[in-house]
This record gives C-alpha cells, sequence and structure tokens, in this order.
C-alpha cells in the first residue's frame, strides 16, 4: 500500500457532539476527524454502513493515504486485517463541565450536548461486532457528567476493554476506583497548581479539596499500578508559570502518593507563537519540571502542545536559575505589545 493506515481507521470509533468518527485526532490544518455519520445525536446505528466507509476508506488507502489523514502523526505500518470489529472507543460528545477552566471553550460550561452512547455499545456487543483488548478514551467536557457513564465504564471493563478517563475529579466515580483497583483504567486529572488560589484562578471553582481528596481515593484505588493515576499540568503564562507554583505542586504531588505526571502548555498559546517568540522561561520550566520528577521518582510525560513548542528548541544547555530571574524575563515578555496574551475571561 503507497498510504500508510492505523487502528482507528480500521476499528475505532468517536463520539463528537454532533457526529460519529473513525478518530478524534484533529490536525494539519484542520485535518482528521474522517467523518462517518454527520450531524449525530445518538441515534441508533447501521453498523453494516459503518464498516462500509471504512472499506471504502482503507481501499483508497492502496493509492495514497487519504485526505483527512494525511500527515498526521498515528499513520503507521498497520496491517488491515479486514475483520468488521470496533476495538477502540472514543468519547468526546458530552459538553457539561463541573469546571470552567480560562483554557476551555465556553460551550464546555453551559451544558451542551450530552447523548446516551451506553445502549450504542451494547448493540455493537449485542451483534458480535466488538473486539476486546483495545482501549475507550472518555473526555469532554466532563465525562463523569454523561448519561450512563458508571454502566458506561463497567461494560467496557467487564468486555476486556481498559478505560481512559481524562476527568477534572471534581465529582467522584467509584466504577472509574474499581477499574483501577482492577488495573483496568487510567485517570488522567488537570490539576495545574499546587495551591487553591491558584486552581481557582484557573479553574473558576472552589474545588481544590475535594479533588485533592478525590485523587487520594484514585490513587489509594490503584494500589495494583499507581502509575494509572497521571496528574496534569498546563502552564498557563501568568499564572501557574513559577517556580513556587511548581514547587507546591511537587509537594502535594509527594504528599498524595502520584507516581505519574504530565506536563502541557495552553493550547493558544502554543498555536499561537513559535520557538522563536516563546518567553526563554518557558524552556526552563520545563526543565525544571523535568528534574523535579527525576528527583523525586515520578513519572512524566510531555503532552503534545508542549512538544510542539519544544520542537525547535535551541539545543544548548539550559541553565536553571532562580524564580526572580525567570519572573524578570516574563514581565520584559508580558511588556511586548506584540505578544499579549488574551484568554477569553480576559487579561491573566
Amino acid at each position: 500500500m503507497n498510504g500508510k493506515g492505523c487502528i482507528f481507521l480500521e476499528k475505532g470509533i468517536d463520539f463528537e457532539a454532533n457526529k460519529v468518527c473513525d478518530c478524534c485526532i484533529s490536525h494539519n490544518d484542520g485535518r482528521g476527524l474522517p467523518v462517518l455519520i454527520d450531524n449525530y445525536n445518538g441515534e441508533p446505528i447501521n453498523w453494516d454502513e459503518i464498516f462500509a466507509i471504512k472499506e471504502k476508506r482503507i481501499a483508497a488507502q492502496k493509492d495514497k493515504t487519504i485526505y483527512e489523514c494525511e500527515n498526521c502523526y498515528h499513520l503507521n505500518d498497520y496491517k488491515f486485517t479486514g475483520e468488521r470489529k470496533i476495538s477502540d472507543f472514543h468519547f468526546s460528545h458530552c459538553r457539561a463541565c463541573n469546571a470552567n477552566c480560562i483554557y476551555c471553550s465556553d460551550e464546555q460550561s453551559k451544558g451542551g450536548v450530552n447523548y446516551d452512547t451506553y445502549a450504542i455499545i451494547k448493540d455493537l456487543i449485542d451483534k458480535g461486532l466488538y473486539q476486546s483488548g483495545g482501549e475507550a478514551t472518555m473526555q469532554g467536557g466532563e465525562p463523569t457528567l454523561m448519561q450512563n457513564f458508571d454502566e458506561l465504564v463497567h461494560l467496557f471493563t467487564e468486555n476486556g476493554t481498559n478505560v481512559r478517563v481524562h476527568t477534572s475529579a471534581i465529582k467522584y466515580s467509584p466504577t472509574t476506583a474499581e477499574a483501577l483497583s482492577q488495573n483496568k483504567g487510567t485517570v488522567v486529572i488537570s490539576l495545574d497548581s499546587g495551591c487553591k488560589e491558584t486552581y481557582k484562578r484557573i479553574k473558576n471553582v472552589d474545588a481544590f479539596d475535594i479533588v485533592c481528596e478525590n485523587i487520594s481515593k484514585y490513587i489509594q484505588a490503584s494500589q495494583q499500578n499507581p502509575q494509572n493515576v497521571r496528574i496534569k499540568y498546563i502552564i498557563v503564562p501568568g499564572v501557574n508559570d513559577n517556580i513556587d507554583e511548581i514547587d507546591k505542586f511537587f509537594n502535594l504531588m509527594q504528599k498524595l502518593g502520584v507516581k505519574d505526571i504530565a506536563l502541557d502548555i495552553e493550547v493558544s498559546y502554543a498555536r499561537k507563537y513559535n520557538n522563536k517568540d516563546v518567553s526563554p522561561h518557558i524552556f526552563l520550566l520545563n526543565d525544571y519540571f523535568n528534574k523535579m520528577a527525576n528527583k523525586l521518582k515520578i513519572n512524566i510525560t510531555i503532552y503534545s502542545f508542549l512538544s510542539y513548542v519544544l520542537q525547535n528548541r535551541n539545543q544548548k544547555q539550559t541553565k536553571l536559575i532562580d524564580y526572580k530571574f525567570l519572573f524578570k524575563i516574563y514581565l520584559n515578555f508580558k511588556k511586548d505589545k506584540t505578544k499579549d496574551i488574551i484568554y477569553r475571561r480576559g487579561n491573566c
């Protein structure tokens, strides 16, 4: 085959707010999200039609990679099996949320779309079109607010599919904790802070204490594999991009017993500024995060938007320096009006 492929093209399904796609990947000037059903709101699915579309796309790969998938970083030398099975699932259709983060779109805090997918997956299983061994990723909005969320998690784990839940952890899910206790699940929680004040500034809700309590519960449930609880820190320039806050974050991670963290940067910043325009202290903070994670023996993963910023970073070794110097750099950055960072709720 001249074109490459991936498991999602053959065996993936992604539920979006108003459509069903092969995958959730959006890339390369708006490409991605190969649509299977448009204008969708939870109706029963004709699986024969779904697989017919998939097979047509796979056949097109013999000439070249289809337009939607060109330059996607998930493309590989995947060998298509010809099986009519779905093994990998993604849910991002729930736009309801119990936080109001400054880096999210307004629609995610207003309720919005939240159709039920439990009966759809149950139908897939009943018709023998479900393949165990894959992963079901749930995000939003806030996935624990999905209709029949707990029932859906249980359905997956009972049928041999691991679940990955991207949650605020404001609402505790006993079913997710049960999946963690069986080493059948992962939770990813964007805490983005080390103290209550910064948390409230970023999330616009006063829930820091309850989130920390729920993180502790999830950690306790994941004794088989503590790295199944991942705490995420999204760098928000001008809010939590300083060593004082990062030190508080790592002190909290030690207190809670966290063994796995992820680091990223606010998406509009990553997309707006190329490497030459990024404030140098972003690179220093990345170094500091890695240094602290290594020191405390915590696994760290760099997520996609920060990876984008770091791609062409100057390879010269960065010197770690104190917070006052970093803050001075940032003040100069803020004074440069050509690089103002405007969030949806004003300047931060």
